[in-house]
């Protein structure tokens, strides 16, 4: 008989997870830099023809699996797993198809910049991390959106048992021209498992969401992890040059319990100039607030804050 997971252990659950990481490797995190891009994809529209080449490039690749991925206006986080030369066919195959499609609609962009970083994921820890990270992004640079609505990313299926009651249709059910204005080609042979939810491509029909969520012991440790990993997500942001990854309410929280433990202070209305100063410089170099982020933390003109931390355009 098999033992319910809810009835396993700490330790038993960790097994199987790392027994899921070792069986499946190696991973990838895939991004492009959205510091060095223009806003590519800016309507609802654009952004579910992205997710439709995606889902194109997944299947015509088989040998990789997509765990989960993020598509933001001017830029793009997959993780994957499978062998780099595949992961790289899967991401060219992706761009030269969007980079097509984008140039038939008009949307003049300079597409130099689009190339994909490569950076391979060495434990089961920092694949959660990294998860983690992609599943957040939106989130972070959006206040209407949570880690699990966000719609062009993999984070809204994650530990979502009632995805599988929705009512999706096959998409060799459609029509021919039907299929070939979703996939923007004539050769339709590659893509009999997706499904399609609405008029937009169905995430578990090609983005391998039970493979992920088997790296994290249950739904409560993924969710936990969502809110509580600063540290890690700093490191990540760090690697990859990303410009916020942190919400206001969470750089709040960091303050706060900085402020306490080096000053004894609980508001930050009691600070004087220098701690304010130091705050700032905490903030802002071991969590790569913005100055924005800090100018609304702490009241410092913001114009003081462009000296102390110029922003490189």
């Amino acid at each position: 008989m098999t033992t319910e997971p809810s009835t396993l252990n700490f330790s038993e659950k960790e097994r199987i997870c790392e027994t899921n990481f070792i069986s499946s490797g190696p991973y990838w995190h895939i991004c492009t830099d959205g510091t060095r891009m223009q806003a590519v994809f800016r309507t609802k529209h654009e952004l579910d023809t992205a997710m439709w080449m995606l889902a194109k490039a997944t299947c015509k690749t088989p040998e990789v699996h997509l765990i989960t991925f993020e598509i933001m206006d001017n830029h793009i986080h997959l993780i994957a797993a499978g062998r780099l030369e595949d992961c790289i066919r899967m991401f060219e195959t992706f761009r030269i198809s969007i980079k097509k499609v984008v140039h038939r609609s008009g949307n003049i962009v300079d597409w130099k910049n689009f190339k994909a970083t490569y950076i391979k994921i060495e434990s089961l820890s920092a694949l959660r991390n990294e998860i983690i990270y992609t599943n957040r992004n939106a989130f972070v640079a959006n206040p209407n959106y949570t880690p699990c609505s966000y719609p062009w990313g993999g984070g809204c299926a994650y530990f979502c048992p009632w995805l599988e009651h929705l009512p999706t249709r096959k998409f060799e059910d459609l029509t021919i021209d039907t299929r070939r204005n979703l996939i923007h080609s004539k050769d339709l042979s590659h893509y009999s498992s997706l499904r399609v939810l609405g008029e937009n491509v169905h995430i578990p029909s090609f983005c391998d969401i039970s493979l992920g969520e088997g790296m994290f012991r249950d739904s409560r440790s993924y969710f936990m992890s969502l809110t509580r990993n600063s540290e890690a997500f700093s490191m990540i942001a760090s690697r990859l040059k990303d410009s916020v990854f942190l919400t206001d309410e969470e750089i709040y929280s960091i303050l706060i319990s900085y402020i306490d433990k080096e000053f004894h202070i609980k508001q930050v209305a009691q600070l004087s100039p220098e701690q304010k100063l130091a705050s700032a410089k905490h903030l802002h170099f071991k969590y790569n607030a913005s100055n924005q982020q800090i100018r609304r933390m702490l009241r410092i003109d913001i114009n003081i804050l462009k000296e102390i931390f110029p922003e490189h355009t």
